[in-house]
């Protein structure tokens, strides 16, 4: 019994891991329905392993359910994206505002690298690879900051964000204006300056998801 759990364990993981990249790059487009029959015969005609492999990834946001229906990738308005914008900001100020009291120079010195490689994924027109490196360089922040639910917190929202940011993709000299900011954000942290962290996480932000003045304001004013 405990093989065959195994099995469909290891079976909806791999189709898990099919639709997430699936979506990720774009082969699905947000509104678009999953091809759940395909997938089955992706996993030898088994839907189990589909059907738990969707539902993990509708915990997670990136997919909608409709019950004996069908399933789709998720859309989010521009109103969603301003709201997924508005948490961000104040987890991103948080995960820096920790990051400062517990992150030592060496840790920000590995940051500074991660900074360096999303840029030049920037550079290299690889969308993929400069968003890749943007979560990582933001998730490693909330990891200096050592608060375990905040990284979790902080894992499942960047996985929406790596959708809504794929999905709003525009040119290569916006994508390298938004990752200088990396630069400042790693300076400020080096010299546990947060006041000026914010200043830079809100321009770094604000545009990109919309976010209301009124809500910058009570930041950086």
């Amino acid at each position: 019994m405990k093989k065959r759990n195994d099995s469909s364990s290891n079976l909806s993981k791999k189709v898990y891991e099919q639709i997430k990249r699936m979506i990720l790059h774009l082969e699905i487009k947000p509104g678009e329905r999953i091809p759940e029959e395909k997938l089955a015969n992706f996993v030898n005609g088994s839907r189990t392993p589909v059907r738990e492999a969707l539902r993990k990834l509708a915990n997670e946001g990136l997919v909608n359910i409709y019950p004996r229906r069908f399933s789709e990738v998720a859309y989010y308005d521009e109103e969603a994206v301003k709201q997924i914008g508005v948490v961000r900001l104040s987890q991103d100020l948080l995960s820096c505002q920790l990051a400062i009291m517990h992150g030592s120079n060496a840790d920000f010195a590995l940051l500074r690298q991660l900074a360096e490689k999303c840029e030049i994924g920037a550079k290299s027109g690889n969308i993929y690879e400069r968003i890749a490196f943007d979560s990582e360089f933001h998730l490693q922040i909330a990891e200096i900051g050592g608060n375990k639910f905040l990284i979790q917190n902080q894992k499942k929202l960047y996985l929406l964000i790596h959708l809504i940011q794929i999905s709003k993709y525009t040119s290569v000299e916006d994508s390298i204006a938004q990752i200088q900011n990396h630069k400042d954000i790693v300076e400020a942290l080096y010299n546990r300056d947060f006041e000026k962290i914010k200043v830079v996480v809100c321009k770094h932000l604000q545009s990109f998801y919309n976010i209301d003045q009124e809500i910058i304001d009570m930041y950086i004013k």
